[in-house]
Order: C-alpha cells, then structure tokens, then sequence
C-alpha cells in the first residue's frame, strides 16, 4: 500500500525558492534605479520650468514697463496699467503683481544698472533709483546662468520721469 507521490524535494523546492528570490531582487534593483533616475528628471524638469517661467515674466515686464526702479530689495516696474514688483532674494524671487508668483531660484548676484553704472550714487552725488538694465547670476544644478534684461527708455519717457530734466 505504499504508493508513490508525485511532489518535488525539499532540495527543488529550495532551489526553485533560492532563484526566485534572486529574480526578485534584481527586479526590485532595477525598479529602485528607474525610480530614482524618474524623480531626479522630474526634478530637473520642475527647476527648468520654473527658471523658463522668471525668464518670460521678467522679460514681458521690463517690456511693458514705463518706469523702472529700485526698491529696497528688489524692483519696482511701472507702466501706463500696472506695476510689477520683484523681491530679490538669495533664495528666492518673489512677483508681485495682483497675485503674488514665488520662484524658487538661487541667486548668486544681482546686479542693477543705469547708464552701465551700477544704481546707487551719481557722479553728481545725487542718488539714482532708475534702473535700464537688471543682471542675474542664478545657481542651477551644477552649473551658474547669467540672465541679462535690458530696458531701453525713450527720450520722451525720461523727460517725463525726471523731475530736473530740462532746468
């Protein structure tokens, strides 16, 4: 009466168990690599947009604007419609126009000039707020970009901005 079975080992049944074990870490391996290469493009991707975004907006605004000048930390853009306003941080850009636009950006430098001088004191010794061209060293991954934005003014324009002009 002792019959036959038909079953595996003990010594299959750990072999089969040991390979699939070994397939189911190299799997996991290659889910783990594909999954950090995804989040750090998408990371990428995101930090692109949002340095393509500031590049657009600070462009269409030194544009539009009328009158540009320094405040405090940052700019003031004025034109016939609406004002802009920049907050330039080390860490950050902040917009403000009606609704408030934060870029999470490194800056290295800024820099504001007027007449290719750098916005502070004339020769003259009176002070000089106006800005026409806005320099940025901002810190991308593993790299510096240099952004210049330049506003050119019309005679016009300046006479109507400055009080002393003409006397």
């Amino acid at each position: 009466m002792n019959r036959k079975l038909n079953a595996f080992t003990i010594m299959e049944v750990t072999i089969a168990m040991m390979v699939s074990a070994i397939l189911i870490l190299i799997v996991y391996t290659a889910f783990s690599v594909v999954s950090n290469a995804y989040h750090h493009f998408i990371v990428q991707n995101e930090q692109a947009a949002t340095v393509v975004q500031l590049d657009r907006l600070l462009k269409r605004d030194f544009r539009r604007a009328e009158l540009i000048v320094k405040n405090g930390e940052g700019l003031l853009l004025t034109g016939d419609k609406d004002s802009v306003r920049y907050l330039l941080d080390s860490n950050y850009i902040v917009r403000i126009s009606g609704i408030t636009d934060t870029f999470k950006v490194k800056t290295e430098s800024s820099t504001m000039l007027f007449e290719q001088e750098p916005v502070g004191l004339a020769e003259s010794g009176s002070p000089v707020t106006r800005v026409d061209e806005l320099q940025l060293k901002l810190h991308y991954p593993n790299d510096n970009m240099h952004f210049i934005y330049y506003k050119p003014y019309s005679s016009a324009n300046l006479f109507n901005q400055d009080d002393h002009a003409g006397n």
